[in-house]
């Protein structure tokens, strides 16, 4: 029985090991069609790690801060405006009241952010992710740019999400993931 006990918690740590250092890719555009590509990692405490590569060549790192939803949607329209995210789902404090919706409906707590796209072939402005939500704030830095605030929600079922970037110089990204 302890044998057993032995390979079940090597193989559960192997799994964890696994899960924690895989890299995720990540797409950025811009309004003006530039394109950058990036990855980034899960790492502890509910964070992570980012990294994008320029056009010209920089790299810009960063770290996936964890932050609360309110926090959250708070600080993306201080940066972007008011109405440019959309959430439905259970922060019941801040967004209304999940339960007051349809009768018979199962999904009145299914948490689901909508964000804008600026990939041109994306077809459709709009971007949506749904399902439990992690909500991360990061300051990417690179050796000749100053900064870049990107705010990025996931799905914790997925791994995939949306976010946007704005860059010390006023340029914004929408981010897929």
């Amino acid at each position: 029985m302890a044998k057993q006990w032995n390979q079940f918690a090597i193989v559960l740590l192997l799994a964890t090991l696994l899960l924690s250092s895989c890299i995720y890719p990540l797409t950025m555009h811009s309004r003006e069609g530039e394109k950058l590509d990036g990855q980034w990692s899960f790492g502890q405490g509910g964070g992570g790690s980012i990294q994008v590569f320029a056009s010209d060549g920089e790299v810009l790192i960063g770290r996936l801060e964890p932050v609360a939803r309110r926090l959250f949607f708070d600080s993306y329209e201080k940066i972007f405006g008011a109405g440019s995210i959309d959430a439905e789902g259970p922060d019941l404090s801040a967004y209304g009241n999940g339960l007051w919706g349809p009768l018979g409906s199962s999904n009145a707590l299914l948490d689901t952010v909508y964000g804008e796209s600026f990939d041109p072939a994306a077809g459709q402005s709009q971007r949506t992710v749904s399902g439990p939500l992690f909500y991360w704030i990061a300051k990417l830095q690179g050796d000749k740019q100053p900064f870049m605030q990107c705010f990025l929600i996931g799905s914790s079922h997925s791994a995939r999400g949306l976010g946007r970037c704005k860059s010390a110089g006023g340029k914004e990204y929408t981010v897929e993931f």
